[in-house]
């Protein structure tokens, strides 16, 4: 009988629905994720599709809107069978299939976070403390020493709980596993080597993942739209998509769920916002299956839509953006005053994909993990008792990574029986 437990790499939305569901079904389980707190991207998403509920209240692959309850905090901490190891990644696999010895990472904890009351005590004497977000989990403050200042000893002594160890060391623990579950997420391509878009240079080019933080309520704005540059109102928008997806010089791939950021997001700007206008630039709008409604929705709220490509971008007179767009249906050029444009940048794989891939022995495809048979339609089976889900295995949707999630719980739960 199996009795070691799985390991799950990643707690994003994939990976925390295939732990917390291995938990329930009383299999033990540790997750672990690099960053200091679960969620991955869609911490960063603002709504989901396609019920675009908030991302916290998102349950998993249900299409309808109905009884909601919070994804992140949900069986989470409390479960007996579950593992949460933040700030830990994997370094080093052995043994055989079935029966590996793992060795990981795990990085200072300097807020003990079951200690931690969230009081906010520290982050009122030095800028080194920080809350991630509202939703964090675990819920405690994070402590970066890269900005440790005067006020760190006093937020020290001060602390009603004594829950911070500025002085706490890296450490690394040995672990038994039977099965390796990859959920290891994607990372939005930042494009600064795209000089014609200006990213990085000119202020008021940002991602689609920068502008959902700007949209969402609990964002760095508070929800409304202001130019980077000088925090002015913003009055109009203008998105460009395919940004180093479907190009050969940075990834050939689509990566197909771009196209419903951007309608998402701009459906939000023309049903919510008062008197901000917003145009896309396309190749093509790829809106399959059912987010086909984006699209609909977006021309009926008055976005305007431009086939074509953007031939010169640089800053306007008036602290705006001026584009030049060649329009390949009129077959003209349009001048464009802006005062944000927006980026549908490619999604590429995470930082230290290369590495886990490489440790379990993977096939690779363009950097994310590849099936290890690809005259299956087992996708989610990529090892001999390894298994990857969500985007890790490539640019995926939130209800797809869950459905991929689930059946790689399946197939575990099958294989102990």
């Amino acid at each position: 009988m199996v009795t070691h437990p799985v390991l799950v790499i990643g707690a994003g939305v994939a990976g925390l629905t295939a732990a917390v569901e291995l938990a329930d079904s009383g299999v033990q389980t540790v997750l672990i994720e690099r960053n200091s707190t679960v969620g991955g991207n869609a911490l960063d998403l603002y709504k989901a599709f396609p019920t675009d509920d908030c991302f916290y209240c998102f349950e998993g692959n249900r299409w309808r809107p109905g009884i909601r309850k919070c994804f992140y905090r949900s069986a989470l901490l409390d479960q007996p069978n579950l593992t949460l190891k933040i700030n830990t990644t994997l370094k080093e696999v052995t043994g055989e299939p079935g029966k590996f010895k793992v060795v990981l990472s795990i990085g200072p904890r300097y807020v003990d976070p079951v200690k931690c009351i969230m009081c906010g005590i520290c982050m009122e004497h030095s800028k080194a403390f920080s809350l991630i977000s509202p939703q964090c989990q675990p819920q405690a403050v994070v402590y970066n020493p890269d900005k440790a200042d005067e006020g760190v000893a006093r937020a020290v002594e001060e602390c009603p709980t004594k829950a911070i160890d500025i002085e706490a060391q890296p450490s690394e623990e040995t672990i038994n596993v039977s099965d390796i579950i990859v959920a290891t997420g994607y990372h939005e391509m930042q494009p600064v080597n795209v000089d014609e878009y200006g990213y990085g240079r000119i202020p008021n080019v940002i991602t689609q993942l920068e502008l959902a933080r700007m949209l969402d309520p609990n964002g760095i704005t508070g929800g409304v739209l202001t130019r980077p540059s000088d925090g002015e109102r913003v009055k109009s928008v203008l998105m460009i998509q395919c940004v180093g997806s479907r190009d050969e010089k940075y990834y050939p791939y689509c990566s197909k769920i771009c196209c419903i950021f951007a309608l998402k997001h701009a459906n939000i700007i023309a049903l919510e916002r008062e008197n901000v206008s917003v145009n896309i630039v396309y190749m093509d709008i790829r809106t399959y299956d059912r987010y086909e409604r984006y699209y609909r929705e977006a021309r009926e709220a008055g976005v305007n839509f431009i086939r074509g490509r953007v031939q010169r971008v640089k800053p306007s007179e008036n602290g705006g953006i001026e584009a030049i767009v060649y329009d390949s249906l009129l077959n003209r050029y349009l001048k464009f005053d802006t005062d944000l444009f927006v980026l549908s940048s490619a999604l590429e794989a995470p930082k230290g994909s290369e590495e886990i891939i490489k440790a379990l022995g993977l096939r690779e495809s363009n950097g994310f993990v590849a099936p290890a048979d690809l005259e299956t339609e087992e996708n989610v089976v990529v090892g001999d008792h390894v298994y990857a889900c969500g985007t890790a295995l490539g640019p995926a949707e939130v209800p797809e990574s869950v459905t991929q999630a689930r059946a790689v719980v399946s197939k575990i739960l099958q294989s102990r029986m």
